[in-house]
């Protein structure tokens, strides 16, 4: 085993994250992916969490959550080479199904974090196509990586001491 707890599965998640954050690409989403989609497991069977961490994971993994969806059937269809044979039924149950990932080389142009010219996300453009429309590559990886960082660094906190973070200080790797 690489990784001994979900500690060590988080720090993972967040140096791939940075990775994706420098230069968008495939092999970095695919790991992130990967990487999330496994770490939920980990939290869940992870006695050293407590019940605001465990539920903060629960709400995330919801089957009508669409990152979850997205994260859990990429890892899915990556780790097995096929798609799942129930896609028809959770389409008919109003869950988000993906149907393809669309990618072009080098067209992603980024975002800059003021004050700083400093740009992030810039590389590949991917889009997510779920249901006949397509969403960003970028804000899913952001808006999931924003949930384990809340189980990880805002949960274990107690609530009389807890800040809110902005946009710049997620970017301030």
């Amino acid at each position: 085993m690489l990784h001994k707890t979900s500690q060590e599965r988080y720090e993972k998640l967040k140096r791939v994250f940075a990775r994706l954050m420098k230069h968008f690409n495939l092999d970095d989403l695919d790991d992130f992916v990967q990487t999330a989609n496994a770490l939920c497991e980990w939290i869940k069977r992870d006695d050293t969490l407590d019940r605001e961490q465990k539920d903060a994971v629960e709400r995330f993994t919801v089957k009508r959550s669409l990152d979850w969806q997205i994260c859990h059937q990429i890892a899915n269809r990556q780790k097995h080479m096929a798609a799942d044979r129930n896609l028809n039924a959770q389409f008919a149950a109003g869950i988000p199904v993906v149907k393809d990932v669309h990618t072009k080389p080098g067209l992603a142009k980024g975002f800059v974090r003021p004050p700083s010219t400093r740009i992030f996300a810039a590389g590949d453009q991917i889009e997510i196509e779920l249901d006949g429309r397509r969403e960003s590559a970028v804000g899913f990886v952001v808006r999931t990586y924003r949930n384990f960082q809340y189980v990880f660094e805002v949960a274990p906190i107690p609530l009389d001491q807890r800040s809110t973070s902005t946009l710049m200080q997620i970017f301030s790797f």
